[in-house]
């Protein structure tokens, strides 16, 4: 065989596209001249490319880390690397939320273990993360638990014109008592036990609930639902 063409037919493989795992490799083809809206797209070959199996997968791909949190508050949890299938997950899900949610600006880690008996997720606001542990991987919505880790970091950013608007509209009360100290009060009614704990507990729980049922929370918490949706854009 004449060693000019043998080379030819080996060029394509020597120079084949190397795609990711989160990819998908795309042939290279001659695309044909066709009308497309009134207009004529020009015939032109198509080069071998790569392209996301999900939805920005390569900018989540990024957001995965295998270090631990430097300074964790929760002492004695285990930090782990993330496993392929784990993350694949994650890729699927993650394009699928509200871009309110802003879940682009974190990093993901991996822990065994919450803490807190059947916590399946945490958020660290210094360094933006949200810790996923092993419970979450056996929750039936798992959208619903990243979108109330995301909604720490959303708290955050009320504000404290917006922290105010919150706790009046949710139904927490100050108390001061003999000796002066200033108490915060939940609400008489909670949405869920845990609201208690803090108004950023509490906060998150409305907008997990106003996410997972915004017609049925709507109806139950009209005024907070207009305060979401002025700010969860």
């Amino acid at each position: 065989m004449n060693f000019f063409l043998l080379l030819i037919l080996l060029i394509p493989e020597a120079y084949s596209v190397e795609c990711q795992w989160w990819q998908s490799k795309v042939s290279a083809s001659d695309v044909d001249k066709h009308p497309r809206q009134q207009t004529t797209v020009r015939q032109h070959p198509r080069v071998e490319h790569c392209r996301n199996r999900w939805k920005d997968a390569d900018v989540h791909i990024k957001q995965f880390s295998d270090d631990p949190i430097i300074g964790w508050s929760h002492k004695g949890e285990v930090f782990k690397k993330w496993n392929r299938s784990e993350v694949q997950l994650m890729l699927e899900i993650l394009p699928t939320l509200p871009s309110w949610t802003e879940v682009k600006n974190y990093n993901f880690r991996r822990a065994k273990d919450s803490m807190y008996k059947g916590n399946p997720a945490s958020s660290e606001l210094v360094h933006k993360s949200i810790i996923i542990y092993d419970q979450f991987f056996k929750e039936q919505n798992k959208k619903s638990v990243i979108v109330h880790e995301s909604s720490h970091h959303i708290y955050k950013n009320l504000g404290p014109d917006g922290v105010n608007d919150f706790v009046d509209l949710s139904g927490w009360k100050l108390e001061v008592d003999k000796a002066g100290q200033v108490f915060e009060i939940p609400p008489k009614v909670l949405l869920k036990p845990d609201s208690s704990i803090s108004k950023e507990e509490d906060f998150s729980n409305h907008v997990e609930e106003f996410y997972i049922s915004p017609e049925t929370y709507a109806k139950k918490y009209p005024k907070i639902y207009q305060f979401l949706k002025g700010r969860l854009k």
